[in-house]
């Protein structure tokens, strides 16, 4: 705590640790709800490049075990268990695989909602919400060593 208050007072910007502890079985169920979804969607997961170790990242490193929509949220605990159980990853770009670079944990809804509109949509409409994405993909890009 105190390092982050004077690393405040200094002026400088600090990265916290996502504060998401959930076991592996989480994952692995946002994986295998990703299988289904693109299955459903796609009529085939051949497009899915990610493995549980993966959705793990995107989950606790990306979102912080949040909605891309609700980042602000501070669900801990149980609330933060009961939050997982109503989200979904989904492709954040339809014409791209469903890769580290390209995935957006959304609550179910919002991930329909998100289906049904274009990035072009996306981009015009929210502004503010297409650029936190973008830079947000383009860190998992940068942390993998991939092109974005």
């Amino acid at each position: 705590m105190a390092s982050h208050v004077l690393a405040q007072l200094a002026g400088f910007s600090v990265q916290t640790e996502p504060v998401v502890s959930l076991d592996l079985e989480h994952y692995s169920l946002l994986h295998q709800r990703l299988i289904e979804h693109e299955e459903t969607l796609y009529g085939t997961s051949k497009q899915v490049e990610v493995d549980v170790e993966e959705v793990a990242y995107i989950v606790k490193e990306l979102w912080r075990g949040r909605s891309g929509r609700d980042q602000a949220s501070r669900d801990l605990g149980r609330g933060m268990w009961r939050s997982v159980n109503s989200l979904t990853l989904t492709r954040w770009d339809r014409s791209k695989p469903a890769s580290v670079t390209n995935l957006i944990l959304l609550k179910f809804k919002e991930a329909e909602e998100h289906e049904n509109m274009t990035l072009e949509e996306i981009k015009i409409r929210e502004p503010v919400f297409y650029a936190m994405v973008t830079n947000v993909l383009k860190r998992a890009a940068s942390d993998f060593g991939v092109q974005f």
